[in-house]
C-alpha cells in the first residue's frame, strides 16, 4: 500500500535505537527510533490513560530525551500535549503497518539520497546522528534544538501521510539543506527567517532535483500552493513584505503551519513565497553564494527581492 514504487528499493533496517552498523565511516549516521517506539506502546498499552503520556516520555528518556515533552513547544498547554500525545498513541495501531513500512524503506532511500546533495554542497561531516521517530503528527521532517544540540528527525508516521508515491530525493535534500544551513544562518523568531530557510530550501531541493513535483517540493499541503499563490502573486508577496519582522504567532501559523490568512491566501504560503525571493535572489548570487550568508546579510537581500516581485508600499 505504502511506496510502492520505492519498497523494491527497500533493505531490511538493522536499526534498533543505535545507529546503523552499515553506516561507513564519517558518513551521517541513522538511528531508527521506530522500533522503540513500537515497543514502548506495546508495553504500555495496558496503562491508565492519565500515565501513558509519562511512560511514554520515561521509555524515551535515555534514546531521545526531550522529545515527547512540552517543553519543546512554545507557550504550549501541558494539559492540551498530554491529550495530543494520548490521542496519538490511541491512534498508533491504524498507522502501525505504514510505520513500520517506511522503516524498513528508509535507510535505503535515505543514503540514495546523499551523494547527489553532497555532490553539490559538499561532504556532510561532524553532524549529530540523523533520526527516524514516530512524531506524533508534528512532521515529517525538520530539525529540532534538543540539549542543546541540533539533530535533523524524519517523523516515520507523517512520512507515510504525506509523501506515499513520492520521489523522496528532493524531500530528503530539502532537510539536509536546513542541517547543513544551520552552521551559518540562525533560526530567529521572526517571519523572514523562517521565509529565508524555508524558501531556501525548496530553491535547493527544486534545483537539485528539476522534475520534482509539487508535492515533492512539499508545496501541496494542506492544499496546493503554487498556483494559489502564482493567482494572487501582489497580495500574497505584499502580505509576506508587511510582516518580515513580525513574530506574531498568527503571522507564523499562516506562512508556515496550517492557518489561513485570507481567503485566497493558502495556508504555509511563506514557503511558496520564500522560494519565490530565492529565485530572484538566485538571479545575482551563486546558489553557494546564497547558502553560506549570516543573517546580515540575508535581511536586507530577502526584502529587496521581495519587492522586486510585486509593488507593496514602502
Amino acid at each position: 500500500m505504502l511506496l510502492r514504487l520505492l519498497t523494491a528499493l527497500a533493505t531490511t533496517l538493522t536499526i534498533a535505537g543505535s545507529a546503523s552498523a552499515a553506516s561507513p565511516a564519517g558518513e551521517l549516521e541513522l538511528v531508527d527510533l521506530t522500533p522503540q517506539f513500537d515497543e514502548v506502546w506495546t508495553r504500555t498499552q495496558a496503562l491508565p490513560d492519565s500515565e501513558r503520556a509519562a511512560a511514554l516520555r520515561s521509555g524515551f528518556a535515555q534514546t531521545l530525551p526531550g522529545f515527547y515533552s512540552v517543553e519543546r513547544f512554545r507557550n504550549g498547554s501541558p494539559e492540551k500535549y498530554e491529550q495530543n500525545v494520548l490521542r496519538a498513541l490511541k491512534a498508533y495501531p491504524s498507522q502501525r503497518a505504514d510505520t513500520q513500512q517506511v522503516s524498513r524503506s528508509f535507510e535505503a532511500m535515505f543514503r540514495a539520497a546523499v551523494p547527489g546533495f553532497e555532490a553539490r554542497f559538499g561532504a556532510m561531516r561532524g553532524y549529530e546522528p540523523v533520526y527516524l521517530v514516530n512524531s506524533l503528527g508534528e512532521f515529517d521532517g525538520g530539525t529540532r534544538e534538543l540539549g542543546g544540540r541540533t539533530i535533523l528527525l524524519f517523523g516515520a508516521d507523517m512520512i507515510a501521510r504525506y509523501h506515499a508515491g513520492d520521489d523522496l530525493q528532493p524531500f530528503f535534500h530539502h532537510e539536509l539543506f536546513h542541517l547543513m544551513h544551520a552552521r551559518t544562518f540562525k533560526e530567529c523568531d521572526r517571519a523572514w527567517c523562517g521565509l529565508w530557510t524555508e524558501g531556501m530550501a525548496v530553491y535547493v531541493a527544486a534545483t537539485l532535483n528539476p522534475k520534482a513535483t509539487d508535492s515533492e517540493l512539499l508545496l501541496v499541503q494542506p492544499e496546493p500552493i503554487r498556483a494559489a499563490v502564482d493567482a494572487n502573486r501582489n497580495a500574497a508577496v505584499c502580505a509576506v513584505v508587511a510582516r518580515l519582522d513580525s513574530a506574531a504567532d498568527a503571522d507564523m501559523q499562516a506562512l508556515f503551519s496550517f492557518r489561513r490568512m485570507s481567503p485566497e491566501l493558502p495556508p504555509r504560503f511563506g514557503y511558496y513565497v520564500g522560494y519565490l525571493a530565492a529565485v530572484e535572489a538566485g538571479k545575482h548570487h551563486s546558489l553557494d553564494e546564497l547558502a553560506k550568508l549570516d543573517n546580515a546579510a540575508v535581511r536586507p537581500l530577502l526584502e529587496r527581492s521581495l519587492r522586486s516581485l510585486a509593488d507593496c508600499a514602502a
